[in-house]
């Protein structure tokens, strides 16, 4: 018999006639199954209290309307495929769902009401039979007994105060919910880019999620299987780009074409020159075939006559491939890294199928900033008249060498990584371009979709508010981020983001490991910069902010430092460098600004640019 994912669900009549020993009993088995370890003594406490205030409003609620006993009601409503998360009580009227999540406090604290909030948003997204509820957050605080009051889009309640608040924000005449139907609909969350990707190599279905759908990722990964089959039917060869804005299921996209193709037959692999991208899935698979590292097949095959066995070659970040003169300057040859791929499929007998994954604003590296025309360039070398490009229209002016076939299914213009916030990227954008008024207006739009931005100038209070939010939900992946170039300033105020330091993180550790564990970034005592996090993602990512991108009262001035190599536009690397850190975030993120006046007026700009000031409660 499955496992119920709930630790006590019925009517409020069933739950105000059960003995409230057997309902506490019911939510100690149900943690028990679900953590595999028994309630501590505080957790038991709590449900005591919660239990006992709850049965006393719904008792008080349905003496003045009778047909309160036909809601339904679960304790411990669990959330598949989250990790446990589990919101206090979920109360269903009819049209209506209300999530209440219960704290012993007199504190209505910033975390606790977006952690509430956040269970509503999934649900009403994700739940499929809460699509067409109003879903409202509810917080309640135990230890208040002063006047209930608004923060934000939330009720934070005195215990006292919540049998009105339901009966006034309940419909008067709502039908009485199939409330077995709710349990059992199928609740669909966004996974994180590791979890997909274990997913896919376990042969796992994706959830069937709408905005995963909306943002064509199935018709993506279709279109360009059909066109490796048409490659090996007509002994033909293809470069095929799949563009989009950062978080929209690129990297997925391709990991799910090469699965498929490993699991049929074989002939295709992934390669990823983001060396920590490489670390953290070959840790999260346990395989180290899957994801291999670009620039060593490049190696490998460039510098040599020999030829992959896979006719099918997927990489990410097209437009940072290194040119030729990088190449030179690492001892790999005289060719650019398109030069050697383009070669080496030539090489390939009968067929070949490149797909290049094209991300934007992203070049952080040396020799990254040919972009998209060293392809065009590569495809002159070769015998163009065997290669078709395939890209998205937006990119059809890059091409010249060969012929060029138009799809629109190969541009994402939706991020996934930010989920209801698809205007993050731009928001991004408006803020690094200096439209300081734009951006505010933008922002307004991502707090609407409950996508969070926090500045602080306390770096003990982003802290406290990240173990805060997610101290239960264990899953969930947070972690301090910070530039390259930011060692000078942020040491001395509790980010050691020296090279030192920074070279020491085992990616796959911090990515992957839950908090208490050696090396989990959810520690918040270990740092990773833009080369460490491009490509990755996180719930909640810690951004420490330095003087190598400072607000000037009307621009940015960049300090890009000393690079070893000469850079084209090292100013555009730096500015791109908080470009990769503030698109990391899938709930939103903190900006910790170092208390220092020389960042006094980046502060003023972040907040002016609608970035909301992290409460101190």
């Amino acid at each position: 018999m499955p496992r119920q994912a709930y630790g006590w669900g019925g009517t409020v009549g069933g739950f105000l006639s059960s003995a409230p020993e057997g309902v506490r009993s019911s939510l100690e088995q149900h943690l028990l199954g679900l953590l595999g370890s028994p309630a501590s003594g505080s957790q038991k406490d709590a449900w005591t209290e919660e239990e006992a205030l709850v049965r006393e409003s719904l008792r008080g609620l349905a003496i003045a309307r009778p047909d309160v006993v036909g809601w339904g009601i679960a304790l411990e409503y669990e959330l598949p495929l989250e990790g446990g998360r589990r919101p206090d009580i979920v109360l269903h009227s009819g049209d209506k769902l209300f999530v209440l999540e219960f704290k012993q406090s007199d504190i209505a604290a910033q975390a606790a009401v977006d952690q509430v909030s956040a269970y509503a948003r999934d649900l009403a997204e994700y739940h499929q039979a809460s699509h067409a509820l109003d879903v409202e957050p509810v917080l309640v605080l135990t230890k208040a007994d002063g006047a209930s009051r608004q923060v934000g889009d939330v009720p934070a309640l005195a215990p006292k105060d919540l049998a009105a608040y339901l009966l006034h924000e309940a419909s008067p005449h709502g039908a009485a919910p199939d409330f077995d139907a709710w349990l059992e609909a199928p609740y669909e969350p966004l996974p994180s880019l590791i979890d997909a990707a274990r997913m896919i190599f376990r042969e796992e279905p994706l959830p069937y999620i709408r905005s995963a759908q909306s943002a064509g990722i199935p018709e993506a990964v279709a279109l360009l299987s059909r066109l490796a089959k048409e490659a090996e039917r007509d002994s033909s060869r293809k470069l095929a780009l799949l563009a989009g804005v950062p978080g929209a299921g690129k990297t997925l996209t391709g990991l799910q074409l090469v699965y498929d193709r490993v699991a049929d037959r074989n002939d295709a692999v992934f390669l990823s020159g983001n060396g920590p991208l490489v670390q953290v899935l070959r840790d999260a698979l346990k395989s180290r075939t899957f994801v291999q590292d670009l620039h060593a097949f490049v190696t490998t095959y460039g510098r040599t006559e020999k030829t992959p066995s896979q006719h099918i070659i997927v990489f990410d970040e097209a437009q940072r491939a290194w040119d030729r003169g990088y190449m030179a300057y690492n001892g790999r040859g005289d060719r650019s890294e398109p030069d050697v791929l383009i070669q080496v499929g030539e090489r390939l007998p009968g067929w070949c199928s490149l797909v290049g994954l094209v991300g934007d604003g992203q070049e952080i590296h040396s020799g990254e900033e040919a972009g998209i025309g060293q392809w065009n360039e590569a495809l002159e070398d070769e015998a163009q008249d065997r290669w078709t490009i395939h890209c998205p229209p937006r990119l059809s002016g890059e091409f010249d060498a060969c012929d060029v076939e138009l799809h629109p299914e190969l541009d994402l213009t939706v991020s996934l990584r930010s989920r209801r916030a698809a205007e993050l990227h731009a928001w991004v954008g408006e803020l690094l371009d200096g439209c300081i008024d734009e951006a505010s207006e933008t922002a307004q739009r991502i707090s609407d979709a409950e996508f969070q931005m926090f500045v602080t100038r306390d770096l003990h209070l982003a802290k406290k508010y990240l173990i805060d939010r997610y101290g239960e939900e264990p899953a969930k992946r947070y972690g301090v981020l910070a530039s390259s170039k930011s060692q000078r300033l942020l040491p001395p105020f509790g980010v050691d983001s020296s090279f030192p330091a920074t070279k020491k993180v085992k990616y796959g550790d911090w990515y992957n490991r839950p908090r208490g564990e050696p090396g989990s970034g959810c520690n918040l005592d270990t740092v990773v910069t833009e080369f460490g996090c491009q490509g990755l993602e996180l719930d909640m990512p810690l951004i420490a902010w330095a003087d190598d991108l400072k607000w000037l009262g009307s621009r940015w001035e960049a300090k890009p430092g000393w690079p070893k190599y000469r850079q084209d536009d090292p100013e555009q690397l730096r500015i791109n460098c908080y470009r990769v850190l503030l698109t990391r975030g899938r709930d939103g993120f903190i900006v910790f600004v170092p208390p220092t006046p020389v960042l006094d007026p980046t502060a003023h700009a972040l907040l002016a640019a609608g970035v909301r000031r992290l409460p101190s409660s």
